[in-house]
């Protein structure tokens, strides 16, 4: 028999949100907020603050902290791959069961789908988990947008992509923290 109590083991590391994601500049950030000005905004919906303004590229829930090194060499690795591309906002839509109200480019251009599929197979060949379900990019404007109505017609916004991010969603903030961007230089 033992009487010394045996240490108790490690917690584990804690799992963070993580996203990789196209972070507009603050010009575009400026024309989408003009943009959300454009919808009629029906409660609870509230347009979102233009500093969270984003396209998500890969979302992963559940990623150990000290895995966090490996998700910033897999952006380092994947932009070396890429040049700068265009992608055009032009349709405004609100997704009527998540409430998501938000622009998307009708025709999303080959290099954004390829750069989703480049950081999915990355992520993938490291162990990580990723949302693996159909790509659907958008940039959310608001939530718990139901009974909002948008725009009928407006002047489609055109971003040159010129680099992508990993960002930290902070769990009960609503935070966002940048810990990583890299531009795309082909």
């Amino acid at each position: 028999m033992f009487d010394t109590p045996l240490d108790p083991p490690p917690d584990p590391p804690a799992a963070l949100r993580l996203f990789f994601a196209l972070w507009p500049g603050q010009a575009l950030r400026r024309h989408i907020a003009e943009h959300q000005r454009l919808w009629q905004w029906a409660p609870p919906a509230r347009p979102a603050a233009a500093t969270k303004l984003h396209l998500t590229v890969l979302f992963m829930e559940g990623v150990p902290a000290d895995r966090v090194t490996t998700l910033l060499e897999v952006g380092e690795r994947v932009a070396r791959n890429w040049a700068d591309f265009a992608l055009t906002l032009d349709r405004a839509a609100v997704w009527r069961h998540g409430g998501i109200a938000h622009l998307t480019p009708s025709q999303p251009p080959a290099e954004l789908l390829s750069l989703r599929a480049a950081l999915a197979e990355q992520v993938g060949q490291r162990g990580l988990p990723f949302d693996a379900r159909a790509f659907a990019p958008h940039v959310t404007l608001a939530r718990r947008a139901q009974a909002t109505q948008p725009p009928v017609t407006f002047p489609p916004l055109h971003w040159t992509v010129r680099g992508f991010a990993l960002v930290h969603s902070v769990l009960g903030t609503g935070r966002y923290d940048v810990i990583g961007r890299w531009p795309l230089n082909r």
